[in-house]
């Protein structure tokens, strides 16, 4: 059905074709009247701005035509607002340049020229953006005090205060001073300092497993002390969900929990009581005015993982206000006179990205004018939070900067690592049996674009390009990032992997062709159970996976674990692990001669660290190999050929060492890659024994920043009288 607008510019392009009998003279004037229906009834601006171009540099002959369409471009420009003012006076001074004797249009363009000059006052200057050098590992999570002197950071479960400027200049901090919390242990989110910067909120790192993982929030003296238990919330799994606020002198916290799957942002007195809920909508990301008035928030989705528009509400509850509309809105921070609040806004400007929004506020709340937006600096590949606001109009920000993927290869021994792959976000190599093809997760086609679209694909031992394993299925099927499998058969016909189809309840068991094709389904376990980590068998008759059962709260992972063995033509999976082997959800390795499969094993006191065991997998007792620190997913097994040692990427989540551990004595000898600031994720060792395959990553940690000079002139002089 063709919409109203769409049969008005067709019966109007109709009559001007009518009109001027489709010769060729009146061509400019029938794109001209196109011009003005896309602006004025279709109201695309950027289109329109296109085609009253094309009229300037195809007709300049044409002079009247040429001029209106350069007074036309200034009117679009104009109506973009704020952040275009400067195209759209440049547009109207071609105008006063470029055809004199229109005196209509020239009259027209002086009239705008005149109140422009207002309009450009307030754009702002183009800001610069200063690296803070802090040589420390910094956490996605720190925060200005309200002076802008220092910041507030947590590591290794320890509260660190850092002045922002030390002795060798203002782009280097000073000594970073442990603040005493008297043995709580601090959650790296979370983090708040109060308006008088006298108190700093923080969350406990240890989780509370009988209340399913609710984390206790504290305040302590930004001197260090006793902390006093404010209140336990739930935030779930989202970084930005920790996210909360003290009031100006540190008596009210404002924070978001979830409940009953979903999130709200309540207040609370620290000194105790029952929370009370501000607002009826989904919110979350709660922060005070400087007076402690007014808390801005911004609309929730997905606990976390969408939401909306930035919102103001009073402090004691009454009627929220849209103050800016925004696709996804996050990280909200009030200047510190409370007349502006910069907030962040990803889904129209790029997930990855995000721009820097700042809106003008009343008194009330109410939005005081146009916001200015500001795009981060080059390279950096995402602004992950807005760290506060200086009194000298510093904005602080946690970027993360620009994060590559590439596959790579090396020798067993040690020595030069060669890159075979480049882009995307390869992950999960393993080998083909002829050792001529490596496959791996990837970004579907040509290795770039979202992450969680990922695909099955190959590339050549000797680098190259990407291929993806067609899949032939009505349900479209997911890949992990991490637990997939991918591992090619044995006689090298099928691949096996983990994945879980669109609307279903978990992760699943399947096998597909080496070349594409129809994916065949081999475990059907119902939800909470998930089935990852598979892997073959060595004569390819059966495949081993890791079976859990998700728990309820994301924070406390998985509940009882075991490794199960199912046969490739079918039938019910049996376990070969007990719940006394403590099987830690991640990499199982089945040996080359069929004897032993491998996996990790946490121990009892710690959710982190654990050992390697071998077990038998015709039934027997486990044995441990050797002690293995921080067990996660991107931490992969992989066997050399002769069964006698089991390769395993270094301790940190992203890590630049590989170890090689003896099944013989336990020993274990670090392999050196020559890598220059490459993390290794996941690795496979060659069938010929010779190479290494592993993910490396560069870049996308977080960095500290400041932005200076991002408001007008005007603006600035009010703020500093």
């Amino acid at each position: 059905m063709i919409s109203k607008k769409t049969f008005i510019f067709i019966a109007f392009t109709a009559a001007i074709f009518m009109a001027f009998g489709f010769q060729n003279s009146s061509e400019h004037k029938v794109l001209f009247e196109k011009a003005k229906f896309t602006m004025e009834t279709k109201g695309d601006l950027k289109g329109a701005i296109k085609l009253f171009s094309e009229i300037i540099k195809k007709y300049p002959d044409e002079r009247e035509y040429a001029a209106k369409s350069q007074l036309y471009i200034g009117l679009c420009y104009e109506k973009l607002g704020l952040k275009e003012a400067k195209y759209a006076q440049k547009a109207f001074q071609k105008v006063l340049d470029n055809y004199p004797e229109r005196q209509e249009e020239v009259a027209l363009a002086k009239e705008k020229l005149a109140s422009m000059v207002k309009v450009l006052k307030k754009v702002p200057h183009k800001p610069t953006f200063r690296k803070i050098r802090i040589p420390t590992k910094l956490t996605w999570d720190v925060h200005l005090s309200p002076d802008g002197q220092k910041v507030i950071l947590a590591s290794d479960k320890k509260l660190w205060i850092m002045p922002i400027s030390g002795k060798l200049g203002p782009d280097f901090p000073g000594a970073p001073v442990k603040l005493n919390t008297d043995d709580v242990e601090v959650n790296r989110y979370g983090l708040a300092w109060s308006g008088d910067g006298k108190w700093i909120a923080f969350s406990d790192a240890n989780l509370d497993e009988e209340q399913e993982g609710n984390m206790a929030v504290y305040i302590v003296s930004a001197q260090g002390g006793k902390p006093k238990k404010v209140h336990e919330i739930y935030p779930d799994v989202r970084v930005v969900n920790h996210r909360m606020s003290l009031s100006p002198y540190g008596k009210t916290l404002a924070f978001s929990s979830v409940e009953g799957n979903e999130q709200h942002i309540y207040t609370i007195s620290v000194d105790g009581g029952l929370p009370k809920q501000l607002v009826d909508a989904l919110a979350r990301e709660p922060v005070f005015s400087p007076d402690g008035k007014l808390i801005a928030y911004v609309k929730d989705k997905n606990l976390g993982r969408g939401g909306g528009g930035l919102w103001i509400i009073p402090t004691h509850g009454g009627t929220p206000k849209l103050a800016a509309k925004a696709g996804m809105a996050s990280s909200p921070i009030w200047s510190p006179g409370g007349d502006m609040i910069a907030f962040l806004d990803y889904k129209d400007y790029g997930y990855e990205a995000g721009q820097i929004q700042i809106v003008p506020i009343e008194e009330d709340g109410e939005a005081a004018g146009e916001m200015i937006a500001i795009d981060p600096p080059e390279g950096i590949r995402r602004v992950r939070l807005l760290a506060g606001w200086t009194p000298d109009n510093k904005i602080g920000a946690i970027f993360k900067s620009h994060l590559e993927f590439g596959l790579y290869t090396l020798p067993a021994k040690g020595g030069k690592a060669a890159l075979v792959s480049h882009g995307g976000y390869p992950g999960q190599p393993r080998w083909s049996p002829d050792g001529k093809r490596i496959f791996h997760t990837n970004v579907a086609d040509d290795g770039s674009g979202d992450w969680q679209e990922l695909a099955i694909a190959f590339v050549s031992a000797k680098g190259g390009k990407v291929t993806t394993v067609p899949i032939q299925s009505d349900a479209k099927i997911y890949k992990p990032t991490s637990g997939g499998g991918n591992n090619v058969s044995p006689d090298g016909k099928m691949i096996i992997f983990s994945g879980w189809k669109q609307g279903g309840s978990g992760m699943h068991i399947w096998t597909l062709p080496v070349d594409g094709g129809k994916p065949k389904q081999l475990t059907k376990a119902p939800a909470p159970i998930t089935d990852q980590f598979p892997c073959w068998s060595p004569d390819g008759k059966a495949i081993a996976f890791v079976r859990a059962r998700k728990s309820k709260n994301y924070f406390l992972g998985y509940g009882e674990t075991n490794i199960y063995i199912v046969q490739v033509n079918g039938g019910e999976p049996k376990p070969l692990t007990s719940e006394s082997d403590m099987v830690s959800f991640g990499s199982i390795a089945w040996s080359p001669d069929g004897k032993l499969l491998a996996y990790f094993s946490r121990d009892e006191e710690t959710s982190w660290d654990g050992t390697l065991n071998v077990i038998p997998v015709d039934g027997g007792e486990p044995r441990v190999l050797g002690k293995v620190q921080k067990i996660h997913g991107n931490k992969e097994l992989a066997w050399s050929p002769d069964s006698k040692r089991i390769a395993f990427n270094g301790p940190e989540y992203y890590d630049k060492v590989i170890k090689v551990i003896s099944l013989k004595d336990g020993s274990i000898v670090d392999i050196e890659t020559d890598l220059v600031d490459t993390n290794i994720y996941h690795l496979d060792w060659s069938p010929d024994g010779n190479r290494l395959a592993f993910g490396g990553s560069q870049g996308g940690v977080p960095e500290f920043w400041l932005m200076e000079d991002f408001l007008p002139k005007e603006k600035t002089k009010k703020k500093s009288k």
